[in-house]
């Protein structure tokens, strides 16, 4: 009998040691089941970092976006939470664009970008400029700058007023404030927007700036400044890029107004206008009579984008009281006289043709032939006993190529066909490379 009982304990023994170290190997195999997943949760955690990283690492440079009146590389300060901000562009040239005798390769600009984000309602912005390389001279005596373009401090208030105070770029046509190489179209800027209004144009002043927001109807923007006047002194028969004082101890004793008005009816159409009005003698005196000199331009331009197609017109033209006294002042005679009135304006086309191909190439995203018309005279109307100069009264074309591997590289190429009244000009070709950050 005890030894009946003893082989049922032994065999309940060996029961339980069997169960139990079962359930030991269930136990451990859960365990490293978990220990499994744990791990796999983990490595899939790694190989999502990884392809981020690699995906950050090959991102193509944003798409900047002008604001508040400022070209898109310049509004970088904007975006900013708080702090500086550091952004820039630059154009090398290569061609005839002085049209002398003499084809050249320039270095025509490399301008810095530095700002200041205070916080969200004070904001220093600034652009400086290096021109032409080098401050000295070269073989034909020719010599570059280095200036301030625009030096300003935003404060702002709302999106519908905001005031702004400092150096200040003109709100005046298409160009003038929105100027950086990868926005405009050919290696030069329009002539209309460098003969007549006198790009880049910048004065010491104040004023203020919004935008209302008009529901179904679109956006209505607005730039109004007081302005340190141009100066009688820097009108001249060929253009007006004499009349800009750039903020260096200009004459106050008169003051302009300037204002631009833009309106955005949808996404890819705005339709622009500005004015200037001021006097421009400066308290001079010729003859013992006070020139007033009063100096009126107004533009009117539109802008059309859509699917790859790229339209811009513009118009300007302008009246100068006293004309004669300021001829007398600055010692003009017979053609070489200045205009009473001038006009000129400019028709633009182009179109990337990249945008219908869908290549699928990052490379074969943005190539944009174009078409530039532009007529112009600079001494439309003359005074009394003084004669027009017909080399100012002037036609060209110009067709060329936009070509740009990301969107905020551009190179450029261009042939212009040149004309005047006088047929005195010649034609060239001209090459540009372009480039924000």
């Amino acid at each position: 009998m005890v030894s009946y009982t003893r082989r049922w304990k032994m065999l309940f023994i060996s029961f339980l040691v069997f169960s139990l170290a079962g359930t030991q190997t269930s136990l451990a195999r859960t365990a490293s089941e978990e220990r499994i997943k744990k791990l796999e949760e983990q490595i899939k955690v790694l190989a999502d970092e990884i392809e981020a990283i690699k995906s950050a690492s090959v991102t193509e440079p944003p798409v900047y976006e002008a604001e508040f009146g400022v070209a898109p590389a310049a509004s970088k300060v904007y975006r900013v939470d708080q702090g500086v901000s550091f952004g820039g562009y630059g154009e090398l040239l290569v061609g005839n664009i002085k049209e002398d005798s003499h084809d050249i390769a320039d270095t025509l600009r490399l301008v810095l970008y530095n700002g200041y984000k205070y916080n969200d309602h004070i904001v220093f912005n600034s652009e400086i400029e290096f021109e032409h390389g080098t401050t000295g001279k070269n073989k034909d005596g020719s010599a570059g700058s280095a200036s301030v373009e625009f030096a300003l401090i935003d404060f702002l208030i709302s999106d519908q007023f905001n005031l702004r105070g400092g150096l200040l770029l003109t709100p005046f046509g298409i160009v003038n404030e929105i100027h950086e190489p990868t926005t405009f179209y050919g290696v030069g800027r329009p002539e209309v927007e460098r003969r007549i209004i006198p790009s880049t144009w910048r004065e010491s002043g104040a004023g203020a700036h919004g935008t209302f927001d008009l529901g179904g109807a679109g956006e209505l923007s607005y730039r109004a400044y007081a302005m340190s006047s141009a100066d009688a002194r820097g009108f001249k028969a060929s253009d007006n890029r004499s009349l800009r004082i750039k903020g260096n101890r200009a004459r106050f004793d008169d003051i302009a107004f300037v204002g631009r008005l833009e309106y955005d009816p949808i996404p890819g159409i705005k339709i622009g206008g500005s004015m200037f009005y001021g006097n421009t003698g400066q308290d001079e005196e010729v003859n013992g009579q006070t020139i007033d000199g009063l100096f009126q331009m107004y533009e009117v331009d539109a802008q059309f984008q859509y699917a790859g197609l790229d339209l811009r017109a513009l118009s300007v033209w302008t009246s100068l009281d006293d004309a004669a006294l300021i001829n007398q002042l600055n010692e003009l005679e017979g053609n070489a006289s200045i205009g009473e009135e001038q006009s000129g304006w400019y028709v633009l086309g182009a179109y990337n043709i990249f945008s219908a191909l869908n290549s699928g190439s990052k490379y074969m995203e943005y190539l944009a032939p174009f078409f530039r018309y532009e007529k112009f005279d600079t001494q439309e109307k003359v005074p009394a006993g003084y004669e027009r100069n017909l080399a100012n009264e002037r036609t060209q074309y110009t067709i060329g190529v936009n070509y740009k591997p990301i969107p905020n590289v551009v190179i450029k190429a261009e042939y212009q066909n040149l004309d005047n009244e006088a047929s005195e000009a010649k034609n060239q070709f001209n090459f540009g490379l372009g480039y924000v950050f």
